[in-house]
């Protein structure tokens, strides 16, 4: 080898050293613009920011002013916005939905309702069938359909499996309701009567959002003498049902800084709360207003920085796509809505950065997850960033805005600061903020776009279904907060809510859950199996670590 190519190849392979030493600066001046903003988005005037909602409106026209203040080119369908539906409620019309059983005609809501996998509108007449538990299972050692003929009957199936409901059923792979339905359907059912005799299952839920539709009437039958009547035998039946969906409109707000570029990078948050509450709050009491200034007014006003110093053309190194979700609280709804219906080339989008409750950093720990979806994050990561001790998390899935575009087989970041006794909360307010916090993760963001810029490309792979660790089925909980950067050994809870039986068996902020009955607790995934062994009115022993003394005591469930 000569000299000369010796020499190059020493100095091209030395470039990304450098490289990964880049750290942007920290903008100490975002600190006070961040405040102004969060104070504004979170305050109670905005009533939580709910989707569908005049405050929801204000929020994102903000958003839209301060993009057009910028000089930011709009990228939505309607100038900055893209409008989409969000499921409200589903609603019942009881004049149309009936359910007679014999010569009875039970009464809609009292002793029956219809489901959310029930057709919108269908009618059915037939004689019953009770087919157990509609379980058959593949070794075909157990089969409720055995001498059985559902063919054009109206089916009578137990919710509950033949040990119950739990995570140590030994019928768990057939406990899915949606699966049997199907089976029934497949099996030619013309309609469907759940019932749950036994108590050892859950009632299917009454009111729900969604209607996800199979091709025939399914009604739960909550009054118990009919339940027994219909499993004990043969009844002429007929029903009629009718429910549709109502929806409310939700906005993404979208923009696009172009800088000649032929790659372009998503950066998103979510800017929708919870409003006064509702199904998805943990909070206790009466109404509220969750102003949610963590979650995610934290994230939000990191990406209005964020956008400012790209618009100021401080980083050219990409095109930048800056994207405001609404309904993320609701199932990732506004950015599963752009990722199926995009206002922009997803073939020319090389990563996306999701932030996310990035406000209460606290010891410089900071939660990254996706870091296993391209193949060149670990390089880049791996160099420290302003001293920020980054808890790696490789899943490209998560319960953020991140995932609609990991399902779209691009690179996904996601910022995380961490869960908090306020989370979900009314008490989420803008003074608990660390602001200095969020002006060095704005910074952690320009170094990632400033070190993938030297690559020619970042390329997207695949998590492994390990690392897409799932969430154990469990019916009690501790009414704690986890702290989810903690690194262990143990569980370290942020915080214990009042009344439920963490704090009823002593826990506090700050205590270390070591074991729970015979379950060594490693890790958050270990808790929540810890949980899944117990149901309600259960005793076990709880042991923790408080200001380094080990304590035993006992909790129930």
């Amino acid at each position: 080898m000569n000299k000369f190519l010796t020499l190059v190849l020493l100095l091209t392979t030395a470039l990304p050293a450098s490289v990964y030493a880049q750290e942007i600066p920290i903008d100490l001046s975002a600190t006070k613009r961040m405040e102004q903003d969060l104070f504004f988005l979170s305050s109670d005037a905005l009533k939580g920011r709910k989707p569908g909602t005049p405050e929801a409106d204000v929020a994102r026209e903000y958003i839209a002013g301060k993009m057009m203040a910028y000089g930011i080119e709009p990228m939505g369908e309607n100038g900055y916005f893209q409008k989409f539906p969000v499921p409200e409620y589903a609603a019942v019309d009881y004049d149309a939905t009936t359910l007679s059983v014999g010569n009875a005609q039970l009464e809609g809501h009292v002793d029956f309702y219809p489901v959310s996998i029930s057709c919108e509108t269908g009618k059915a007449a037939s004689k019953t069938v009770y087919v157990g538990y509609g379980i058959t299972t593949e070794d075909g050692s157990y089969d409720d359909f055995k001498g059985l003929d559902v063919n054009g009957a109206i089916a009578v199936m137990n919710v509950s499996s033949p040990d119950g409901i739990h995570p140590h059923s030994a019928y768990a792979a057939y406990h899915s309701l949606n699966e049997r339905v199907a089976s029934l359907v497949e099996k030619g059912a013309k309609g469907i009567l759940l019932i749950n005799p036994e108590g050892t299952a859950s009632d299917t839920q009454e009111f729900f959002k969604s209607i996800n539709a199979s091709s025939l009437p399914v009604f739960f039958v909550r009054n118990e003498k009919w339940a027994n009547k219909l499993m004990k035998r043969a009844q002429k039946t007929t029903m009629s049902v009718s429910m549709s969906e109502r929806f409310s409109d939700g906005y993404n707000v979208i923009g696009y800084i172009h800088n000649n570029k032929r790659k372009t990078v998503v950066l998103g948050a979510h800017y929708d709360h919870l409003g006064m509450g509702g199904e998805n709050s943990l909070y206790k009491g009466p109404a509220a207003i969750h102003n949610g200034a963590d979650d995610n007014g934290s994230g939000t006003t990191l990406l209005l920085e964020a956008m400012r110093y790209y618009a100021q053309r401080q980083d050219t190194n990409y095109n930048y796509l800056i994207q405001f979700y609404s309904a993320e609280e609701l199932g990732l709804i506004g950015s599963k809505y752009w990722a199926n219906n995009p206002t922009f080339p997803l073939k020319e989008v090389e990563y996306m950065i999701n932030s996310d409750m990035v406000g209460r950093l606290r010891d410089n720990r900071l939660q990254l997850s996706g870091t296993g979806t391209a193949v060149e994050w670990d390089e880049i990561l791996d160099t420290p960033i302003h001293g920020l001790d980054i808890k790696k998390d490789p899943a490209g899935v998560g319960p953020s805005d991140q995932t609609s575009f990991y399902y779209k087989d691009l690179p996904v970041l996601h910022l995380f600061t961490g869960t908090h006794d306020d989370y979900h909360k009314p008490t989420d307010d803008a003074d608990k903020i660390n602001y200095k916090g969020m002006a060095k993760l704005a910074s952690l963001i320009y170094t990632i776009t400033a070190r993938t810029a030297y690559y020619e490309n970042v390329t997207f792979q695949k998590t492994t279904s390990s690392e897409q660790k799932t969430t154990p089925n469990f019916s009690v909980t501790l009414g704690v907060v986890p702290d989810y950067l903690f690194g262990g050994p143990g569980l370290r809870i942020d915080g214990a809510t009042e009344g439920r039986p963490g704090a009823n068996a002593g826990l506090k902020a700050g205590d270390v859950i070591m074991k729970i009955g015979a379950i060594v607790i490693d890790d958050i995934y270990a808790y929540m199996t810890a949980l899944g062994a117990f149901k309600k009115g259960d005793t076990t022993a709880l042991v923790y670590v408080r200001d380094g003394e080990e304590v035993e005591t006992e909790i129930t469930f």
